[in-house]
């Protein structure tokens, strides 16, 4: 009887642990630079990779939230950062170049822009359940010679242990990405 409670308790914690267990942010730093010096930041349009329509904008409005929450930055107001993109006529800011980034860093005067993409945002469905799940990639390019110096890729969603074992319902896909660009940034800003 003793070995069934045993055997009962360890399934019991493996379930557990399991259910906890997530997929760790992948983060970069370049070790060379003094992000003390970050006084201002712009966050660029996020890029839309996924079939979710209306995501890149969506996770931009969540990005400039959360770095305004944690009062870390001066945030360059969304407008003015689409007025100096105008000029460049810039389809895919991914594309953009040194050069182009450390003039809208000078136009805006700012010393990193903040750019990012959507890389998946979509609800699966498994049986009777349904999990959303987001990707993002963000990155830190500063201003003065255009080079990235923070990176973070965030996976966040999927069906949690206790949904599963409870039954209740699962987080929206806003809600879904607005975590995962809170664990994002938090790689960035404590």
């Amino acid at each position: 009887m003793m070995r069934y409670k045993v055997l009962l308790t360890g399934l019991l914690l493996s379930l557990v642990l399991a259910g906890c267990g997530g997929v760790s942010p992948t983060v970069f730093y370049n070790p060379e630079f003094n992000f003390n010096y970050i006084e201002r930041v712009a966050v660029v349009p996020f890029e839309n990779l996924s079939n979710d329509q209306g995501a890149g904008a969506r996770a931009t409005r969540f990005c400039v939230t959360d770095l305004l929450a944690r009062n870390a930055f001066d945030v360059v107001e969304p407008g003015e950062v689409g007025k100096a993109l105008e000029k460049y006529s810039v389809i895919r800011t991914a594309e953009l170049t040194k050069e182009q980034i450390i003039a809208i860093g000078t136009e805006l005067k700012v010393q990193a822009l903040l750019l990012g993409s959507v890389g998946e945002s979509e609800t699966i469905r498994s049986g009777s359940a349904n999990s959303n799940t987001v990707t993002l990639v963000l990155r830190l390019v500063e201003t003065e010679k255009g080079v990235t110096v923070w990176s973070s890729t965030v996976t966040e969603g999927g069906r949690g242990f206790w949904a599963s074992i409870l039954g209740t319902g699962e987080k929206s896909r806003s809600e879904v990405m607005r975590k995962a660009m809170h664990r994002a940034i938090g790689t960035l800003v404590k």
